[in-house]
This record gives structure tokens, sequence and C-alpha cells, in this order.
């Protein structure tokens, strides 16, 4: 995709999503029905459902998703270079620093009858947003290393498939409304498209400020 490309589509995401945002903040009729029907349909009282769903949510909560980080950034410290390392956990704790922002600009209160009590704001849902951006940045790492195309095809469906569970958990389990995962759906491509970019810029910073001296590691 070309720069124009991922500068359009990530422009476009952050309207859609700001969008969704100012909807959520004046409560408007359609998206609570959207809201309410959504829920309706991914309810449900299975307790085995529930224990898959609540392993599931704890395995893409954002201190697990920090947690994967901080090892796959131990391993391209060693392996590929310090500043990238630097790089992909920036992408990560500046998306993170980024929603919870968002959380307390628009304070929307979570859904009733949490099967799972969570604490703080609802939109937009973190665990979508973290497992997200973990997910596009394992990919950016890892597809480069796998040659045969069929095998790249069949790794990133399973990563959509985990994000779309990831994302289903939080509702059934009444964390969050719908509107949330689909905000932080929108507010993550965006982030990616238009922040990824910037790596060049970035490393160059890294590089002069905080790795003088260290310029053949790198």
């Amino acid at each position: 995709m070309t720069l124009k490309k991922r500068y359009f589509y990530g422009h476009a995401l952050l309207l859609i999503f700001l969008f969704l945002a100012v909807n959520v903040m004046l409560q408007t009729s359609w998206l609570t029905r959207m809201d309410h029907q959504l829920q309706t349909q991914l309810a449900t009282t299975s307790t085995i459902n529930i224990t898959i769903f609540k392993t599931i949510a704890f395995l893409g909560s954002p201190a697990t998703v920090m947690v994967l980080t901080a090892i796959l950034c131990g391993y391209l410290w060693f392996y590929r270079s310090p500043a990238y390392s630097i790089w992909i956990a920036t992408i990560q704790l500046t998306g993170a620093g980024i929603v919870e922002v968002i959380k307390y600009i628009v304070q929307r209160a979570r859904p009733l009858h949490q099967i799972v009590p969570d604490t703080g704001f609802s939109f937009p849902s973190g665990h979508t947003f973290c497992t997200t951006i973990f997910i596009c940045t394992l990919l950016m790492v890892g597809l480069p290393l796998i040659k045969d195309q069929e095998k790249q095809l069949a790794v990133t469906l399973m990563a959509i498939v985990w994000l779309l569970m990831v994302a289903a958990s939080r509702i059934v389990l009444r964390d969050h409304f719908p509107s949330d995962v689909l905000g932080s759906l929108l507010m993550a491509g965006a982030f990616w498209l238009l922040f990824i970019p910037q790596e060049a810029f970035i490393l160059g910073i890294m590089k002069r400020q905080l790795f003088k001296g260290w310029s053949s590691k790198l």
C-alpha cells in the first residue's frame, strides 16, 4: 500500500471513529438500539461459554498484551536492534496511552450486570485495541520471515479469528457495549495506518538521542 493510500484510509477511519465517539457522548437513539440488539444476540448463560470467553478476555487483556509485547521487544533487542525494539514498544504504549485519554474524554459508563466486573470507563475497549495493535505488530515482524504465501495467509486468518474472539468476549461478558469494540477497531486501524509510517523518523531520533555511541549495534 502506498503512503498516500495509508494516509487516506487512516484519516477515513479516524473520521468514522470520531463520528462514533460523538454519538456515544450524545447517547443517540440509533446507537443505543444497535448496542442493545447486538448485546441480546451475543448474550449467553452457558457456563462453558462464559469460562471460554473469560479465558480469552484474560489472554487479550492489556496487561497480558503488554507482557507479550515486552517479550517480543526483548527478542528484537538482541536479534534485530535495540532501536527497533524500543520502536515496537513505543507503538503499543503510545496507542494504549491514547485509549486512556479518550476514555476520560468520553467517560462512558460500562454496561450493567457485568459477568466479570471491570473498572474504568467503557469507550473504547482497551482489550480490543491492544490486541489489534499487538496482532498487527506480530504480522509486521513475523510475516516477512514466512516465505510460503499460503502459510502467510493461514497465519493472518488465525490472527483475525483471535482478534474477533477477543472482541466478542468483551460483549459476551458485558464489560463493553458493541460500539466500544467497534470504536476500538476503527481507532486501532487509524492509529496503525497513520503512526507506522513515522518509523523512519522516530528511529532516526532514537539513534541520534538515545543510542549515541551505539551506532555499530544499530
